[in-house]
């Protein structure tokens, strides 16, 4: 549940779109009710047009997506980290966002390398727990098919006299376990994308704390203090000031 909690905060709360594009929304708006009319018109161009003209709008169309994504979210998006967070690239957010975890994580009680070092471990093992639980289902579903097919083979066959025949059956039976074996696949991959896709998400937040571990140990060991900028402007900032100050994931 703990570190639930915390790749939401570090997911949504520190996420793009609760800090850029949930300010974008008419933005956003625009950008697909544009492209309702490009879709439109190609209808249009479909229906009453000259064949030959279809495939110059439809690249044309194709052309005005990427155009108006970058006129309608990119550029509005740069604008307003300038003038939101003052900052001037992209690449300066990512710093931000390093340095709202960090704040975070040293109000609830992470404040030194060794800390973040247990976090880290504490992680794992979490996940390590996770991943375990998805084992037993993947031998159920095994057993129970492998067990479903032996049951069905053994009863068809038995009855049977004719060579003929047991050899059909058994040609049929594999089928259906090709195609059994397929559909279980297809379930545990449904049931196993939920672990995946917190796999990932451990891997990333791993990845910044061990990066937030190396500015720690820079700034001890140098004049050189990555955060010191963010922390100015992040004072003067009321909403990423509430993120921080956000209940702890423990």
């Amino acid at each position: 549940m703990a570190i639930k909690k915390l790749n939401d905060f570090y997911f949504k709360k520190l996420g793009n779109w609760n800090l850029i594009h949930s300010f974008l929304k008419g933005f956003w708006r625009a950008f697909f009710f544009l492209l309702l009319l490009l879709l439109i018109a190609d209808l249009i161009v479909m229906k009453f047009v000259n064949d030959r003209y279809f495939i110059p709008v439809i690249l044309l169309s194709l052309l005005c997506i990427p155009l108006l994504y970058y006129i309608l979210i990119y550029s509005r998006a740069k604008k307003f980290i300038r003038t939101r967070y003052q900052l001037r690239s992209f690449a300066e957010l990512t710093t931000m966002r390093r340095y709202l975890l960090y704040a975070y994580l040293e109000k609830s009680g992470f404040s030194t390398r060794a800390d973040l070092e247990k976090l880290i471990r504490f992680i794992h093992s979490e996940m390590a727990e996770e991943k375990k639980n998805y084992q037993p289902l993947s031998t159920v579903v095994g057993v129970f098919i492998a067990a479903f097919l032996a049951i069905l083979g053994g009863t068809f066959l038995f009855l049977m006299d004719d060579v003929v025949e047991r050899l059909i059956a058994a040609v049929l039976i594999m089928v259906m376990a090709i195609l059994l074996y397929i559909v279980g696949t297809f379930i545990m991959s449904i049931i196993r994308s939920k672990s995946e896709n917190n796999t990932k998400k451990e891997r990333v937040l791993t990845k910044e704390i061990i990066a937030i571990q190396t500015a720690m140990l820079v700034s001890e060991n140098t004049s050189y203090h990555l955060f010191l900028a963010m922390e100015r402007k992040i004072a003067e900032n009321d909403f990423l000031k509430e993120i921080i100050t956000s209940r702890s994931f423990l």
